[in-house]
């Protein structure tokens, strides 16, 4: 049975194999909320939260009263905690949550939850745990499958009558990604990597990735127009098994409605969706660059394990080990992680600095005039018990960005980022054009003091990607003085298999231009000024302004009327004007900045809002990258949708920090060999 019919429904009642068989045709079609009248539709995070905590726990609550048991597997595991927490769940009266993959009490007096992954390995679990007499939970039973159930997977659960007596519930709820960020998604396939860029023709691995963004404009109420990059065939497969998966979603749920959509007495006027597929090797450099903002900073330098990191806290007795998540409901981290290292610790210190001047902290405030460290602020937290919990967050947070300063002086990376962004570039941080021989004797030399060999090699991918090549003597000589092994030199060479060139027969004594490639906003720090290629896409995007010659849609586009594209094409000249005109600003400020001000802010840092608007204009941007999405990019996307008050959604396989693109570089080396 298709995704399309099976995509989400309740059914209620089941008593029997006959029950249960006869219920199929209409009550697994997906259901949707209704459109409120005008109110802003919820991000996409708010959208898998009120899915699970209304249709899925509450509904379960209301049809049966007493505590249940909540069963999950790893990967649904994975999308519940993303999202809810414990307390969440237990007010909607549920008593525990236990693992489907290990060995579990039975609990024969309460019902019982199961939240799976639609696989065979799910399936068969959870008839081991009825196949028993009497079965491990009581006589209510609720079953929820991520996403859509198979034909042979329905029947095999058929098969099981002390089961069937048991559900109370089947439905599929089209939740099968991560909502990490309020507008960003992954699809939890960290490991595909290489068999996208391996891949000979359309492979089952596209199927399986169309069938899970389905899930994600289901949850939306989107029925988007579906754009690509035309050069990539990985796209340019994609967008078609999308299109036919999502119009089978659309012909086979007649109750879902979607934003644009013919609903009747729909009030809200919002246009439908755009989706965009794009590429990870059209772009292999912005994964690989330094980006001094706190979000990518953190997961490049400091030792994370997904959304957790471990750090030594202060304590009475000594420093301990102090698990911290990262995550959207950390609200300091939600609001700092976009911005530039600098601020954030400036923007700590003044708030624990305010702390300490308020009435109680007065006099503890007077004795540490200008930045604290870390053991003042230790000290601070037992002076000032009413204010422990948000003072413990925030010392939290600017040790871990000291941490991250840390890290920065010791592995030279000022330095190390003035190479890069000159090499991406073509320009120096006074505008002017570095020569070629200049840029490889900077890098020879930053390489003979840098004592991890990853980092050695990951200077030398991002010369190789951003000169489109190394000449033969450029490359022995890094090679040589980096020391990498046989192995490190696979994963160089894999950039080939992305398209990308390694070798380069260029005697051109200057650096290649890449004028699109240089910021053309303001930037709050004159040290930054590669503009990430996504930038500008996503800039043309809500400008309606992207070519449809590079990236074309599946169907045609409709006429864009001034409510959708905002400006007509007089005003879309007069945006890509004010645009470079703010570059022209902003260039001529670091010109007078020079290179020994490469830290310092720049002059003109008004325009940038922390905050996203309260209202968008226009229908929903979905941007999603095959083959993994760096924080940086994440972070331009918060950006642009906040600058242009246009909603923007992204999503990928996975996201990337720089160490894991190598290691998918590594990866893809070896299997390419």
């Amino acid at each position: 049975m298709s995704s399309a019919r099976k995509a989400g429904s309740a059914r209620s009642g089941g008593t029997s194999s006959g029950t249960l068989a006869a219920s199929t045709s209409s009550s697994r079609r997906s259901k949707s909320p209704n459109p409120s009248g005008g109110a802003a539709a919820p991000s996409l995070r708010r959208a898998v939260q009120n899915r699970l905590l209304n249709d899925v726990f509450q509904s379960c609550s209301d049809k049966h009263p007493g505590w249940k048991i909540l069963i999950v597997d790893e990967h649904s595991m994975k999308i519940i905690s993303s999202v809810v927490g414990m307390y969440d769940i237990m007010e909607r009266k549920v008593t525990l949550v236990e693992s489907l993959e290990k060995k579990r009490a039975p609990f024969r007096d309460q019902g019982a939850i199961y939240l799976l992954t639609p696989t065979e390995e799910s399936v068969d679990r959870l008839l081991d745990d009825f196949s028993t007499n009497p079965p491990l939970y009581g006589d209510a039973v609720f079953l929820y499958f991520l996403s859509a159930l198979s034909n042979d997977l329905l029947k095999k659960i058929k098969t099981c009558p002390r089961l069937l007596k048991r559900v109370k519930c089947l439905q599929e709820i089209n939740i099968d990604f991560l909502a990490k960020e309020e507008r960003a998604f992954t699809l939890d396939m960290r490991d595909t990597f290489q068999a996208f860029y391996l891949r000979r023709g359309a492979s089952p691995l596209e199927l399986k990735l169309a069938e899970k963004l389905v899930t994600v404009c289901a949850t939306l109420n989107e029925y988007p127009h579906i754009r690509y990059k035309q050069s990539s065939a990985i796209c340019t497969s994609l967008s078609n098994i999308f299109h036919i998966k999502m119009d089978e979603f659309v012909s086979q749920n007649a109750s879902w409605w979607y934003h644009g959509g013919p609903m009747k007495n729909q009030a809200a006027k919002r246009e439908r969706a755009t989706l965009l597929l794009l590429d990870r090797a059209d772009d292999a450099l912005t994964p690989l660059m330094h980006d001094f903002s706190y979000q990518p900073m953190v997961h490049d330098l400091l030792p994370m394990e997904g959304d957790l990191i471990t750090y030594q806290a202060d304590a009475d007795d000594g420093p301990k080990k102090k698990d911290v998540l990262l995550d959207e409901k950390d609200t300091v981290w939600v609001e700092l992680r976009g911005k530039h290292i600098a601020a954030v610790i400036e923007t700590l210190s003044d708030r624990i600095r305010e702390i300490m001047n308020s009435s109680t902290g007065s006099s503890l405030g007077k004795k540490n005039q200008g930045n604290m460290t870390l053991s003042q602020m230790a000290t601070a937290m037992k002076a000032l018990p009413e204010y422990q919990e948000v003072m413990s967050k925030l010392s939290q947070h600017m040790h871990l960005a000291h941490e991250c300063m840390g890290a920065f002086r010791t592995q030279n990376l000022l330095e190390v980022s003035d190479i890069e962004q000159s090499a991406a570039t073509g320009k120096d941080d006074e505008g002017r054009t570095p020569k070629m021989a200049d840029v490889i004797d900077a890098a020879e030399r930053l390489m003979m003091s840098m004592k991890n060999v990853r980092d050695r090699l990951r200077l030398i991918v991002v010369l190789t990607v951003a000169l489109g090549g190394l000449r033969q003597q450029d490359r022995r000589r890094l090679m040589n003085v980096a020391e990498l092994s046989r192995q490190d030199i696979k994963t160089l060479n894999a950039m080939e298999v992305l398209g990308l060139a390694t070798m380069s027969s260029s005697d051109k004594k200057q650096l290649p231009q890449h004028p699109e490639l240089i910021s053309n906003e303001n930037s709050e720090y004159a040290s930054t000024r590669y503009k990430a290629p996504l930038k500008t896409i996503l800039e043309d995007l809500v400008h309606d302004e992207l070519s449809l010659e590079d990236y074309p849609s599946v169907l045609p586009m409709p006429d864009q009327g001034p409510s959708l594209t905002g400006s007509s094409s007089r005003n879309a000249a007069g945006a890509r004007s004010a645009r470079g005109k703010r570059g022209e600003a902003v260039s001529s400020a670091r010109k007078k900045a020079g290179a020994s001000d490469r830290w310092a802010k720049s002059s003109s840092t008004s325009g940038s809002r922390s905050s996203g608007p309260l209202t968008f204009t226009g229908g929903r941007c979905i941007v999603f990258t095959v083959g993994g999405m760096s924080y940086t990019e994440i972070r331009l996307a918060r950006e642009v949708m906040n600058l242009e008050s246009r909603e923007i959604v992204v999503g990928s396989t996975a996201f990337v920090a720089p160490e894991d693109f190598l290691k998918d570089l590594e990866k893809l080396g070896q299997e390419a060999d």
